[in-house]
């Protein structure tokens, strides 16, 4: 893997919304950034085979990083549940994850890191099988952050090799935690100089009362430890404006509500309950159209915000498509392509 070739990783889930925003990326678009698709059962799919499906749909085969969703299947079980207990079984070394990657060649593995033990021959197996190989780290262990990359130093090269240092859910205080990402990022670089790396999170809001607009704290963040260890190597990663954390029901629908990302912040078009929800979801996409911050960018996401404001049919009319059009627009952003690519076809829903 030449992990050279990326200057996005956006982190994502085998979900509807973060799916199709992936799948109607232009292709200019999907070429530069490489998305970490952490794998999970597709909605309410019985078997294994419709999350593959699903990701190979939305990535067009092209190469991805692959991690395993880490939540706990109780209650309501299904075959694919124990397909995913399989994959996280630290058996042999995690046998069955390494067999899974082994036989999906456009998969770049990430680590599974709960089995200490098991760390060094998933090394072997994927360094061996020449794809890259990624460790995502969450914050509380960090610490560890040396002694794996120490691991690595057997190997003659190792710029295959990638740490992504995942704070998770944040807000603005992460500016706050930059000395902690630089001393991990250093630790690292000490047993690695020619390791990949990356600092990632989301701080993406989870109230949107009295709440117009938000600055995107990852963008910040990044700069923040890239000015101290350098920029050569150093990957811009985020959660592509999607809440780390799962979301619970309950509660009824939130609010209509319709999102652009810009290059630095996000802006909120927040509409009342109303028992017109697609004509609020319209109006919220009037006022989105209209903000002297709008550009059509004429890709999907913001095709789907101009069609809502119009009242056409296929456009934004549940959380479900404003989450999409959002994600789609803000990983194109993210991505560095200002130029809006011509003749797209759209594909409805």
């Amino acid at each position: 893997m030449d992990f050279s070739a990326f200057h996005y990783v956006p982190i994502i889930g085998v979900r509807p919304s973060e799916m199709q925003a992936l799948e109607e990326l232009p292709p200019h678009v999907k070429a530069g950034i490489l998305p970490l698709v952490v794998l999970q059962p597709w909605t309410t799919a019985k078997e294994f085979p419709s999350t593959l499906a699903k990701v190979s749909a939305s990535t067009a085969g092209k190469p991805i990083i692959t991690d395993i969703t880490d939540e706990v299947f109780d209650g309501n079980r299904r075959p694919v549940h124990d397909v995913f207990d399989s994959l996280r079984d630290a058996t042999d070394g995690y046998a069955a994850w390494r067999a899974f990657i082994d036989e999906n060649e456009s998969f770049t593995p990430a680590l599974q890191l709960s089995d200490p033990r098991s760390i060094a021959p998933q090394i072997h197996s994927f360094k061996a099988m020449g794809r890259g190989v990624v460790i995502r780290l969450h914050e509380q262990i960090f610490g560890l952050a040396g002694n794996i990359a120490q691991l690595f130093r057997a190997y003659s090269y190792n710029d295959d090799v990638y740490f992504i240092l995942d704070f998770q859910r944040q807000d603005r205080q992460i500016l706050t935690k930059a000395l902690v990402a630089v001393a991990t990022c250093r630790a690292i670089r000490a047993q690695l100089p020619d390791c990949f790396i990356s600092v990632s999170a989301s701080t993406f809001p989870t109230s949107f009362t009295d709440i117009v607009e938000q600055e995107i704290f990852e963008r910040r963040f990044y700069t923040h430890v890239a000015e101290v260890i350098g920029y050569s190597n150093n990957i811009y990663c985020d959660r592509a404006s999607v809440r780390a954390e799962k979301q619970n029901g309950g509660g009824g629908s939130p609010a209509p509500r319709i999102d652009n990302a810009l290059a630095a912040k996000w802006k909120f078009f927040r509409e009342a309950e109303e028992e017109d929800r697609d004509d609020a979801y319209r109006i919220a996409a009037i006022r989105a159209t209209n903000c002297p911050e709008w550009s059509d960018l004429g890709i999907w996401g913001t095709e789907m915000i101009k069609r809502t404001a119009a009242g056409e049919e296929n456009a934004i009319y549940s959380p479900k498509m404003s989450t999409a059009a959002r994600v789609n627009i803000h990983m194109y952003m993210q991505a560095g392509a200002p130029e809006a690519p011509a003749e797209i076809e759209w594909t409805d829903l």
